[in-house]
């Protein structure tokens, strides 16, 4: 009887053992742990530069204008695929459109830059991630619904294809133009990617989206990157314009005002201009005030 005691004891006291390994060893299994998320990069094989430019991200349209001189005058053409620029320039004037256009034509300011271009400056027309141009050209990406794509995602493409142009030119300094979204993209280059621009023109500028969203904005801005966000980033060497119509009932001068204020408190070169009687779409794009500005920047030294 003992002997029987004793064998059922230690069968127990080993089937205790066995179970509490095989409970401990279940506790030390550990989840897999989550892939980490990367960025989809768009293929860009055919990125030359002149029609196309590699953003890493996206694989953005671009419209590519420089001076060739001729024996009697300068004359201005658009560059060929297969036509590189006779030598490099010293200069890079890149301009990018708004959210939104009348008849989806994103490139239908270009024009009113591509006569800036000369001899030690190249103009690029840019389009945006997910937009495209009169001809149909798109660039790959999403506009997200257009007023909230100002992400990290779309604004380093456009940064990426920046110093991809920089690299081509050999461009010693750029000039970025930007209008509504386009200049909201730029203010946000000039905070996240300090490095790259020396001048900027922003024009009807949403450089404050915290004031933005308390108008008819309010429940349409959730993702986008917001230039006065990033303004203490700015570098001090930047020289900055923000220029805005008094009567623009979209972005309202007070969107960009407070932003300017915070680059000058900081020393950066900033100034605001105010355009009597200007609205959003009308005023400035196109005028010889715009112009001028926009040629006192590339004159620079």
């Amino acid at each position: 009887m003992k002997s029987k005691v004793q064998f059922v004891l230690s069968y127990g006291l080993i089937f205790c053992a066995v179970f509490a390994g095989v409970k401990s060893m279940a506790v030390e299994v550990k989840p897999l742990p989550t892939p980490i998320k990367v960025p989809t990069a768009n293929p860009c094989p055919d990125a030359d530069g002149v029609r196309k430019v590699d953003g890493k991200f996206e694989c953005l349209v671009i419209q590519t204008t420089l001076a060739k001189a001729g024996t009697t005058a300068e004359k201005k053409k658009q560059i060929s695929p297969t036509k590189q620029p006779d030598k490099p320039s010293t200069t890079l004037l890149i301009y990018l459109h708004g959210d939104s256009s009348r008849g989806g034509l994103y490139d239908r300011h270009f024009k009113h830059f591509t006569t800036l271009a000369d001899q030690n400056t190249v103009f690029v027309g840019m389009i945006r991630p997910g937009y495209a141009d009169s001809f149909k050209n798109a660039s790959t990406g999403s506009t997200m619904g257009g007023g909230d794509n100002y992400t990290a995602h779309n604004v380093d493409a456009v940064a990426n294809a920046i110093q991809a142009l920089k690299t081509k030119y050999t461009a010693r300094r750029v000039v970025l133009v930007g209008y509504s979204g386009g200049a909201a993209t730029a203010g946000v280059i000039l905070g996240r990617h300090p490095e790259l621009l020396d001048d900027a023109v922003l024009i009807a500028c949403p450089c404050d989206l915290n004031v933005r969203r308390q108008g008819w904005a309010q429940k349409t801005i959730r993702r986008s990157l917001s230039p006065h966000e990033v303004a203490d980033k700015v570098f001090k060497t930047a020289h900055v314009t923000a220029i805005t119509g008094a009567k623009d009932n979209n972005t309202k001068p007070e969107q960009v005002t407070g932003y300017i204020q915070t680059l000058q408190t900081r020393g950066v070169k900033a100034r605001y201009i105010e355009v009597p009687n200007a609205t959003h779409e009308t005023g400035i794009l196109g005028t010889a005030q715009l112009r001028q500005l926009v040629l006192s920047h590339l004159q620079r030294k």
